[in-house]
């Protein structure tokens, strides 16, 4: 089968803009799947990048989410129920650099109002070796997990990249206090959305997220997903 596109310019045969159509060998045309446009801040932001958007890689695989009106506030999770929870990467579109991930214990902030909350204690699960961050569905290098068990406790989970050594992006907000790239409005980095199948139907205790560790906001570096939790405060 051969096929071609009948684009609305560069971005619209890279991120769905355009109508592509198959040709078989009856010359029978058949429209594939397309997506409309999007305007929003983030996925503008990966398109001047030459990057699909988030919103863009959650439909292709099959999640019939909305990256905006659908992201709920969770910053804290805990195990939903028997079994080990299951965290792993879904796509990257960061910098080419090995990419990190794992969790940590949920510290009780200090008393003191005006001070740095404790810094994570960091569980390192897998590791996305640099050629693999411009992809859906990156390897992952040998030795890592993609499960873990943090019993009844709170946990955070966290990603990091080789190319901001000694920084760590966390699901909690204020942890980002320790990352002086980013200003004091501009922390919040993990971005949480319940998972829906394709139908619209909600997957019970899992989660996609979203995550930035870079200044422009495209929300994609590193898509994860995560399973069997549940958010808390």
């Amino acid at each position: 089968m051969k096929f071609y596109v009948q684009a609305l310019g560069l971005f619209g045969v890279l991120f769905g803009l355009g109508v592509a159509v198959a040709q078989d060998e009856t010359n029978q045309m058949t429209k594939r799947p397309s997506y409309p446009p999007l305007k929003d801040p983030a996925s503008l932001a990966a398109i001047a990048c030459g990057e699909p958007p988030l919103q863009t890689i959650l439909w292709r695989q099959g999640y019939k989410v909305n990256t905006v009106q659908d992201e709920i506030e969770a910053q804290r999770f805990v195990k939903a129920g028997h079994g080990p929870v299951i965290y792993k990467p879904i796509a990257a579109y960061g910098l080419y650099k090995i990419c990190s991930a794992g969790w940590y214990p949920v510290k009780p902030a200090s008393a003191a109002s005006n001070s740095l909350p404790p810094p994570p204690e960091k569980h390192l699960l897998w590791r996305i070796d640099a050629p693999y961050n411009k992809q859906d569905f990156p390897t992952v290098m040998p030795g890592s997990s993609l499960q873990f068990d943090p019993g009844r406790q709170r946990f955070g989970l966290w990603v990091s990249t080789a190319g901001f050594p000694n920084e760590t992006i966390c699901t909690e907000d204020a942890l980002q206090a320790y990352d002086p790239r980013f200003k004091p409005n501009d922390r919040h980095k993990a971005h949480v959305i319940p998972a829906r199948d394709a139908s619209g139907k909600l997957i019970p205790n899992t989660y996609l997220i979203g995550w930035e560790y870079s200044t422009n906001n495209d929300d994609q570096d590193v898509v994860t997903l995560v399973s069997n939790v549940k958010p808390v405060q």
